[in-house]
């Protein structure tokens, strides 16, 4: 039991929150190693490897989860911030909206080609800096 609680510790401590993978593989071994701890504290006799090995599986997906869920909200933050800063008016000029007129061509028969009803698209004014 020693072997495999030293295990889950060393590779709790060598793996990062970088990545969603690091990030569940960190949160299962500390919820294992937690588990295992109060499992086997809990477990008399007979019953305290059962014990053990039951805390250190709930341990670890309870690990999972809230791992999964800590870098998920730690993730959109990121982009929260990421996005905030490109909006900031220091780092990118806003553009107006181009005034565009949609006008419907008939359907039209010229010579032997057929050319089908379609829209087209003018741009009547262009976009313009903005300070607003």
């Amino acid at each position: 039991m020693r072997k495999i609680f030293s295990f889950i510790l060393i590779v709790s401590m060598l793996t990062g929150c970088a990545s969603m993978k690091e990030s569940l593989i960190t949160g299962v071994s500390i919820g294992a190693a937690g588990g295992a701890a109060i499992g086997n504290a809990q477990g008399t006799g007979s019953e305290r490897n059962k014990s053990t090995r039951n805390g250190a599986m709930i341990g670890a997906l309870l690990g999972a989860g809230i791992s999964y869920l800590a870098f998920k909200d730690k993730n959109k933050k990121l982009q929260q911030q990421q996005q905030s800063s490109i909006n900031s008016k220091n780092d990118i000029p806003l553009l107006t909206q181009p005034k565009v007129k949609r006008v419907w061509v008939e359907d039209k028969v010229s010579g032997k080609r057929f050319v089908k009803g379609h829209w087209e698209y003018i741009i009547e004014e262009q976009s313009e800096w903005s300070q607003k």
